[in-house]
């Protein structure tokens, strides 16, 4: 019994030391605390510019200190936005990323981000999955091929082959959606190319030249 009960609490220290590096050792993860302490080393530069210059007799309202404050204000928005980057997972920005392709990936920039947006606005939404991943496998909504890996590896071996940026070019639509730069009321539900909730906040006009469509963004 006494073994048992020594091998049991082993297993539970070594489940809870392991969801810690599990968790670190998610690429986005890294990146995004590397992003941070990045914009911490800025922050403390403009820090000690800051101070330097007042200790030569510049005042707060000189154009360099305040100059120096932009700067350190700017690093914080920064830290900011990687803090709620650093929340989601790599499967959470692949699938969004593959979903934000198939539904606007050869439209603009706005367009990418706003389909983006919609989707973390639902998994924010009690009436919703509380998952990137079970929004977009939800029936009847999206399309569980959107959160496999092939249907990802498929957009990039294309961009690969024609020498295009899409997957590319769709994570940074998603990646400024969940560092929160998308600016989009939190019950905007739904987004299709016909109206639909209770109601339209905005339609979106798009012509390649090719192909034109409106994409209406509801709410729920």
């Amino acid at each position: 019994m006494k073994k048992f009960l020594i091998a049991t609490l082993l297993c539970m220290a070594l489940t809870v030391t392991m969801v810690p590096m599990a968790f670190a050792a998610d690429s986005n993860y890294t990146e995004c605390m590397a992003a941070i302490q990045e914009q911490r080393t800025i922050q403390d530069q403009a820090h000690q510019t800051a101070e330097s210059l007042r200790k030569k007799g510049y005042s707060d309202s000189s154009a360099y200190v305040q100059a120096a404050k932009s700067t350190w204000n700017e690093a914080q928005k920064a830290i900011a936005g990687y803090q709620k980057l650093a929340q989601y997972s790599d499967e959470d920005i692949r699938i969004l990323t593959t979903t934000v392709f198939h539904e606007a990936g050869h439209t603009t920039e706005q367009l990418r981000q706003y389909v983006a947006q919609v989707v973390l606005n639902r998994v924010a939404d009690s009436r919703f999955p509380d998952t990137v991943k079970g929004v977009i496998t939800q029936p009847g909504q999206y399309s569980t091929k959107y959160a496999t890996v092939e249907a990802a590896n498929a957009i990039q071996a294309t961009d690969s082959k024609n020498g295009t940026y899409y997957y590319g070019i769709c994570e940074d639509s998603v990646k400024a959606a969940m560092m929160g730069q998308v600016e989009m009321p939190s019950n905007v539900l739904y987004q299709a190319n016909f109206s639909q909730g209770k109601g339209v906040w905005k339609s979106v006009y798009f012509n390649s030249g090719w192909y034109a469509s409106t994409s209406y963004f509801c709410y729920g």
